[in-house]
């Protein structure tokens, strides 16, 4: 079993990882603000075109992290666990609720060193905009997503195994990506993954993100129950001891 501290050195190195990236994708608008302090870095630094938060990382460059994040935080199916839990349900449910909390501390890793980047080196804009409301907003389509991901690799998981589970999963997301960035399609979770750059400079509604989270809610529904028909089909290996 995991414990709790390795868990924790997880999530700190997590940051560690995430902030690197966001100094690295951001140090050219921290120099234009030195200079200029009236420029508006909460609105270069929020963007989806390609920096930190955009669709191409939060979509393709973050999910492997993210897999990988999967595997070393939640539990593993050793012998020992899987008979102390008294039916597949009970296995399933665990495992879900693991990758939900996997999940959002994936997204709040990546939405607290932009939002701590933000009130750091661009207070003025920071208070003026909302952000804090609008982050929250984020965070929570953010989960969505990432959990439905997470839910997509362990259904592709209980068919075959982890390396295939990743290199499917991937391959998905690359898809869903192309789809939005190519052929302009906007339906697929890749265009809800950053709201705070349409917030900003296009006024998006709290009504419309509403909706967005409410969709990408349901396609977490829809994840769960695709799991749970995948762990009913499932063939577990418990060894049994000669002793």
């Amino acid at each position: 079993m995991k414990s709790n501290q390795k868990k924790v050195y997880l999530s700190m190195l997590l940051l560690l990882l995430f902030g690197c990236l966001w100094m690295i994708y951001n140090i050219h608008y921290l120099k234009i603000k030195q200079v200029d302090p009236s420029y508006p870095l909460i609105i270069d630094v929020s963007a989806s075109v390609d920096g930190y938060l955009s669709s191409k990382n939060l979509m393709m460059t973050y999910i492997i992290p993210l897999l990988l994040f999967y595997r070393f935080f939640i539990e593993d199916e050793h012998p020992h666990i899987m008979v102390r839990l008294t039916s597949r349900v009970h296995i399933y449910r665990r495992r879900t609720i693991q990758v939900f909390i996997s999940s959002f501390i994936y997204a709040f890793s990546i939405l607290l060193i932009n939002f701590a980047g933000v009130f750091l080196f661009d207070r003025f804009h920071f208070i003026s905009s909302n952000y804090w409301n609008i982050c929250l907003l984020n965070l929570a389509l953010l989960t969505c997503i990432y959990f439905s991901i997470g839910m997509l690799y362990y259904f592709i998981f209980d068919f075959s195994n982890s390396i295939i589970a990743m290199a499917g999963t991937f391959f998905i997301c690359f898809l869903l990506y192309m789809m939005k960035s190519y052929l302009n399609i906007h339906w697929t979770p890749a265009s809800a993954l950053n709201i705070i750059d349409p917030f900003l400079s296009s006024g998006m509604s709290g009504h419309q993100s509403l909706i967005m989270i409410g969709k990408e809610l349901l396609l977490s529904i829809v994840m769960i129950l695709l799991g749970l028909f995948a762990i009913e089909k499932k063939d577990f290996i418990v060894e049994v001891s000669n002793d």
